[in-house]
């Protein structure tokens, strides 16, 4: 679906993504994935002695979000806040389509006890257009991720089921931060992608 919206204008594109140590899962296979590529070398991609390589669609939210509203806009759509402390606030409205985009607050509103958060934690370098790729690697813990945008590196990452907190985790900080160095660094002592 995502390769009709290959343009600068929706900040979608294809990139060479790694997926570092091995045993990662490929939904339906790996064949369905384009350039699939298994690398086990006696140097290593990325210092990994098995690395999984597919080119994949890369979409750079802040554009392509910002598309899609415009798009929205164009269309005649109509963007409207407004407070909603119950379901029954919803029975009101004269709109035939309604977006909920209440976040975790639909818990409280649908009363859902089952939802619950994930909190994920990121850090963000400035961007770097020589950086044509992404990864994901196994990391202790949890995995490291590295997705180039126009707007600079993202870095990741953390999964922590349940967690309410809005504040950053110092020690996951300086793990995702000394991951991606220990990568990096290999990367410009041993590898030319």
């Amino acid at each position: 679906m995502f390769q009709d919206y290959t343009a600068d204008r929706y900040g979608v594109h294809w990139i060479r993504t790694y997926f570092l140590g091995g045993g990662f899962h490929f939904p339906g296979g790996r064949d369905l994935y384009p350039g699939y590529r298994l690398h086990r070398d006696e140097k290593s991609y990325f210092g990994y002695q098995e690395v999984d390589e597919i080119s994949s669609l890369l979409i750079e939210t802040p554009v392509y979000l910002n598309t899609l509203l415009q798009d929205f806009r164009l269309a005649g759509g109509e963007i409207i806040i407004r407070p909603l402390t119950t379901a029954r606030d919803m029975t009101g409205m004269k709109e035939k389509i309604i977006f909920n985009c209440t976040g975790l607050g639909a818990a409280q509103l649908f009363n859902d006890q089952e939802m619950i958060p994930v909190k994920g934690q990121l850090s963000v370098l400035l961007p770097q257009p020589e950086i044509d790729y992404a990864y994901v690697a196994h990391s202790p813990g949890n995995l490291l991720y590295m997705f180039p945008r126009k707007d600079g590196i993202v870095l990741g990452g953390t999964y922590d089921k349940g967690n309410w907190s809005l504040e950053p985790d110092e020690n996951e900080s300086l793990r995702i931060l000394n991951g991606h160095a220990a990568i990096a660094e290999y990367l410009v002592r041993n590898f030319t992608l």
